[in-house]
């Protein structure tokens, strides 16, 4: 352990280094600028933009500044130290040292803030065998609102001071809080009046690289006419103007000067009772930089030390609460033979009259444990707005894992997926309902209280949150293999009944932040900014890896958890593609009619062509079925949908055929339907999604039942083959492939004159595909060669006669590129369709009153990810879908306006339509003429659906 000592300041012996020292000392660490922590020391050590604010605020001289950069690495009488931000104020630094020796490591804090602020550095925590702990706000009353409830309340503050014709005068210190308020205030378009002392550090900062900042405007009278900067004198304050001033200024003449007058305190002491009245101020609001209680524990949990010494504020009391943790935790003032047992004074709402509530309660003692950790990081990832901060924020999480375990868990986990992809395993089966009744079963939870806050949040995780709080809970640690064997037994309970029984009991043992992370993984949506394309960029960084070699990783194994590992091991180039794992599907691209095919096609493929050098075509006929991925590796089978759902349960006899097949394939195919001979849509198939049983009557005997199966496989692609990847080879080569001897039955190998096509795989002539029986269940997809677009055209018409959606148009020289929609594959539907996603349901009318059958469908916008509504629709269903819907709405209902329900976007609908028109009646800016509802797309989910910026492409005119 490194030695600290604390003679007026903590002193390292090892190093002659001094940290946050009163007096001046040969060579100190300087945490930030602020007054009581500076001294005019030989030589400071500090961060760049500490050393910029030091030399404006206190004119010490450039040679006696140790300016060092964020996280860059300096070494130092045998050690390496490291400056990290503290989150404090702008500039404000942790330093964390490694004795190079025996690779002991110290961090001490500072003056530090776990909540993300607009004009600090987020804070970043680093391990740490010994912890030196600012404790300012160490008891458990000091528990702050949450960011947005603080800044409600000083926004609310400052428009009722307009209102009544005030002017709103926020006391902050002039470094720091001050700043913090006019960023603020400026974001939302509030012009400030600066306290002389408040410009100058503003000043500064600005200088300093910090953002958000406006130019200075001054309170006061100008010093001289030729000033170019603006000054308001306090009697003539602008409307709608506020000013921010140092709390030493409150009785200042210059403030007094102000003739109406409204003062808020902003300070973390606001809090304690009475604030208002002993700071002699009209409301106190607790906006602080530093950490409240829980977040003094957040960075025990986040550091992990083995011993702990806690300077400034209440050192011996939460040295005191964090031994009957376990912890070894002492005061570096070395008054801990007292231990006292205080009893805080009640928690108060500082926020009172405001309709605000605090946000955690000291019944809520949150245990220090690694799923703490994980929603840590989700909140700070979550407040980050910038792309690259937080492609660094999860970085250093992932780096900092010990074991690979965690770290596959982690990285699954950050796509808001709970449990990874597997042939056999189903989806959690936890959805809003059994969130619901789960809550409900939770001691002291009344449904009238679950209804008010599910109406008011809309948001499952949320309500899950806000009720925890106001429950009497016992939270206990929990790690994130213990949170991913409470998914596996979720999934695979027996019933409803113990689903809900499960859920109930593990809410009951969490902490309510980590039920609310819970409750997002089960839903599917961490709702912090993530994709997998950012989190695919965070494993690259964490790990030194190539992007491009995490992506395409992450394609062959279709596993995040999987591709950490493999980054981590500096393995990236062992991920192989391997049956019964899923890979996206390739897409096709849409394409108005032949005329635009061709020369779409052209673009793609200028190398084949026929005799008269046109280009020529490969064409397939496009199914109105199920896209859907066929794998088998040795004794087992596997069936995937396009978003990579098992679909074992729904189509066994898929299963059971594929077994007949000799080798390792995987298949990429479209599941279609038969009955009586003739060839079914969608809409009939769609009955077998999501159940679990196949015995649909007469139309979908189970796999069992006698005569002919009548759903079809029809394969088109052929991505692995006995241990060989082909997705780099040419479509040309991996139909031939699928058309070898390689694909026989057993009884076919066991007999070499036998034909190379069995009763198991069937390809017919691409004039025979269309018209026959299917007597076969796996079938090879016809292929048509032409070229020209009269002869696209003809192919078209002759696919719709026989029942097709229309045509697909592939390059045959293209590699299989997963989830690509680009140019090498084009499709051609004959009429205009869009897979869109409900977001609201209304009751119908007449003998449709009882359900719901009027649903407002929506698309989504590729730029913003946000969901835009287009259109509604109530035709084109039966009434058992209406009332099989109607179920599934209920159930995922958000909130309700009397007729109508606001759903959670989960299911999607294919709307037909007869065109597309400019419209001021949705915010898509569009509107379906004459929509009708084609088929219920269960095999799809909400990324799949079609985008705002295609449906502009299908505009009429």
């Amino acid at each position: 352990m490194i030695e600290v000592r604390h003679r007026r300041g903590l002193h390292l012996p090892e190093l002659d280094l001094w940290l946050d020292p009163w007096d001046a000392k040969p060579w100190a660490f300087v945490s930030h600028a602020h007054a009581d922590h500076f001294a005019r020391h030989e030589s400071a050590l500090c961060s760049t933009v500490t050393a910029s604010l030091i030399r404006s605020r206190y004119s010490l001289a450039e040679a006696r500044l140790d300016p060092v950069p964020f996280s860059a690495a300096i070494e130092r009488n045998g050690h390496r130290l490291r400056l990290l931000p503290a989150g404090h104020i702008a500039g404000s630094a942790m330093l964390h040292v490694t004795r190079i020796s025996d690779g002991a490591t110290l961090l001490y804090t500072g003056d530090f803030k776990v909540r993300k602020s607009r004009t600090a550095e987020p804070v970043v925590f680093q391990q740490a065998d010994l912890l030196i702990l600012e404790t300012t706000f160490g008891l458990p009353h000091y528990s702050f609102p949450p960011p947005l409830e603080i800044e409600s309340a000083v926004l609310r503050f400052v428009h009722d001071a307009f209102a009544d014709g005030e002017v709103p005068v926020l006391l902050g210190y002039s470094l720091g809080k001050a700043q913090e308020a006019l960023a603020l205030l400026h974001e939302h378009g509030i012009p400030a009046l600066l306290h002389p002392s408040v410009a100058e550090m503003t000043r500064a900062c600005r200088e300093a690289g910090v953002r958000g900042l406006p130019e200075p405007l001054i309170l006061g009278e100008a010093p001289d006419a030729s000033s170019s900067t603006i000054y308001h004198p306090p009697s003539k304050i602008p409307a709608g103007h506020a000013v921010i001033a140092p709390p030493n200024a409150v009785r200042s003449k210059l403030l007094r000067a102000i003739p109406k007058r409204r003062v808020a305190m902003l300070s973390g002491w606001a809090l304690t009772p009475g604030a208002s009245y002993r700071y002699r101020v009209d409301e106190a609001i607790p906006l602080s930089d530093h950490a409240d209680h829980p977040g003094l524990l957040e960075c025990v949990q986040r550091v992990r030390p083995k011993k702990i010494l806690t300077v400034h504020g209440s050192t011996r009391e939460f040295a005191a609460e964090l031994r009957q943790r376990g912890h070894d935790a002492w005061s570096a003032m070395g008054n801990d033979q007292l231990d006292l047992q205080l009893s805080p004074p009640p928690a108060r709402n500082a926020l009172a009259g405001s309709g605000t509530q605090t946000s955690a309660s000291a019944r809520h003692v949150r245990p220090i444990c690694p799923l703490a950790d994980f929603t840590s990081l989700c909140r700070l990832t979550g407040e980050t707005s910038s792309r690259l901060e937080k492609i660094r924020h999860l970085a250093a999480y992932l780096r900092g894992l010990a074991s690979d375990d965690d770290l596959a868990l982690a990285a699954n986990w950050l796509t808001g997926r709970a449990l990874p992809r597997a042939a056999d395993r189903r989806a959690s089966q936890a959805g809003s309902a059994t969130l619901r009744r789960a809550l409900l079963k939770l001691p002291g939870v009344r449904e009238e209280r679950y209804r008010e806050i599910s109406q008011s949040q809309n948001d499952a995780a949320r309500t899950a949150r806000l009720l925890l709080q106001e429950l009497v809970l016992k939270p206990v640690p929990l790690d994130l293999a213990g949170l991913a064997t409470f998914f596996t037994d979720l999934a695979t309970a027996p019933g409803s009944l113990a689903r809900i029984d499960l859920l109930a009991e593990r809410l009951r043992t969490l902490h309510p932040a980590e039920g609310e992370t819970l409750v997002k993984l089960l839903t599917g949506d961490l709702r912090i900014g993530l994709k997998e394309g950012l989190v695919e960029e965070a494993i690259a960084e964490a790990f030194a890896a190539d992007p491009a070699a995490v992506r395409h990783a992450h394609m062959l194994t279709g596993d995040l958890g999987d591709t950490a590992r493999l980054a981590r091991r500096q393995a990236l180039h062992e991920a192989a593609l391997r049956p019964l794992v899923p890979v996206k599907v390739m897409l096709a691209s849409p394409m108005p009619d032949a005329d635009a095919l061709v020369p779409a096609h052209a673009s793609s493929n200028s190398q084949l062509s026929t005799p008269d050098s046109r280009l020529l075509l490969w064409l397939e006929p496009k199914y109105d079925g199920i896209r859907a991925q066929l794998h088998k590796s040795g004794d087992r089978a596997a069936l995937f949908s396009r978003d990579l759902r098992p679909l074992d349960v729904e189509f066994p006899e898929l299963l059971t055929a594929a077994l007949q097949i000799p080798g390792d394939f995987i298949l990429d195919g479209e599941i279609i339907a038969h009955a009586e001979g003739r060839r079914l849509t969608f809409h009939d198939l769609q009955t077998r999604l999501g159940r679990v049983t196949t015995s649909q009557g007469d139309l979908f005997p189970s796999s069992t039942a006698s005569g002919t199966a009548p759903v079809r496989f029809i394969a088109f692609d052929l991505l692995f083959h006995n241990g060989e990847d082909l997705l780099a080879l040419p479509l040309e080569q991996r139909r031939a492939r699928m058309e070898t001897q390689d694909f026989k039955t057993e009884d076919s190998r066991e007999n070499p004159d036998s034909s190379s096509i069995s009763s198991t795989i069937h390809h017919p002539s691409s004039e025979a595909l269309a018209k026959e029986d299917l007597p076969s269940t796996i079938c090879l997809i016809s292929v048509l060669r032409t070229a020209g677009s009269a002869a696209v055209q003809a192919a078209f018409k002759q696919a719709r006669a026989d029942g097709h959606e229309g045509l697909i148009a592939k390059d045959p020289t293209s590699p299989y590129s997963p989830g690509r929609r680009g140019k090498a594959w084009l499709k051609l539907k004959t009429s205009s369709t869009l897979d869109c996603i409900v977001v609201a349901a209304e009751q119908g009318h007449g003998k449709r009153a009882e359900v719901l059958s009027d649903y407002t469908f929506a698309v989504r916008d590729e730029n913003s990810g946000q969901l835009r509504i287009i259109g509604k629709a109530y035709s084109g269903l039966t009434d058992a879908e209406i009332e099989e819907l109607t179920v599934h709405f209920q159930r995922h209902t958000l909130s309700k306006e009397r007729r109508k329900h606001h759903v959670e976007p989960n299911l999607v609908l294919e709307i037909a339509f007869d065109s597309i028109q400019p419209s001021k009646r949705y915010d898509s800016g569009l509107a379906m003429r004459f929509p009708r509802i084609h088929a219920i797309r269960r095999d799809k989910s909400a990324a799949d659906i079609d985008t705002l910026q295609y449906a502009r492409s299908l505009v009429d005119g």
